[in-house]
C-alpha cells in the first residue's frame, strides 16, 4: 500500500472497507515528497524486493498516476476521471481486474472491458 494518508487514516479507511493491512505499507511518514513525486512508489517496490518496471499502481487521482507513471511503473486508472492523466489502462472499478499466479510463478493481471489510453 502506497498512500498519500498518515498512519491512521490508512489503517481506518483499511478496516472500514474489510481489508487487512498489508506487509508494506508506505504512508506520509515514510517518505519526505508526496504524489506526483515517485518516492512513495519507489519506496514500496524497494521493500517488496521487485523492480519499479516490474509493478503495477492502481490509482484513481491525477497525483497519484503521474506518480506512478515517475516511477517506471504501469499505471492503472480508476474510474472515470482517471482517463484524463494517461494511464495505461483504464478501469471503472476494481471487478473488472482479476489477478492470479502463473504455473511459473509469475503474478499475472487480466483486466476486462478496459479503455486504452495509450
Amino acid at each position: 500500500l502506497v498512500t498519500s494518508a498518515d498512519v491512521a487514516l490508512s489503517t481506518a479507511r483499511m478496516a472500514a472497507a474489510g481489508l487487512e493491512q498489508p506487509e508494506v505499507r508506505v504512508t506520509a511518514e515514510s517518505v519526505g515528497a508526496s504524489k506526483p513525486d515517485p518516492e512513495g512508489f519507489l519506496k514500496g517496490a524497494a521493500e517488496l524486493g521487485v523492480a519499479p518496471a516490474d509493478c503495477v499502481v492502481f490509482e484513481d487521482s491525477g497525483a497519484g498516476i503521474a506518480a506512478g507513471r515517475a516511477a517506471g511503473m504501469r499505471v492503472v486508472g480508476i474510474g472515470p476521471r482517471a482517463g484524463f492523466h494517461d494511464p495505461d489502462v483504464v478501469v471503472r472499478d476494481l471487478t473488472q481486474v482479476r489477478v492470479e499466479r502463473g504455473e511459473d510463478g509469475t503474478i499475472l493481471l487480466h483486466i476486462t472491458d478496459a479503455g486504452h489510453t495509450g
